[in-house]
């Protein structure tokens, strides 16, 4: 796991399912939200809406994520799915 600033908060890189690989990342700085998503091996997409979340240990927020694991078909739908998040 690897560790970086990300926009005002620390972004902890996780591996989704050991190989899957980020595919679109769009930073909303009007709202704080910093959505992603994943491509598995498999062909299906993972989309994450992250907010910053504070937490005692760090000095920045920690991104968090805000939305259950959805399995997309394809790109285009995961992006049409984080768009319920972008308000």
């Amino acid at each position: 796991m690897s560790m970086e600033e990300k926009h005002g908060a620390i972004w902890m890189e996780i591996e989704i399912d050991g190989v899957a690989q980020i595919a679109f990342e769009h930073y909303l700085p009007s709202i704080q939200k910093l959505h992603v998503i994943y491509e598995q091996a498999n062909g299906t997409f993972l989309p994450y809406s992250f907010v910053p979340k504070s937490d005692s240990q760090w000095r920045l927020p920690l991104w968090s994520q805000e939305n259950e694991k959805a399995m997309m078909p394809t790109l285009e739908s995961a992006k049409e799915y984080l768009k319920h998040y972008a308000m």
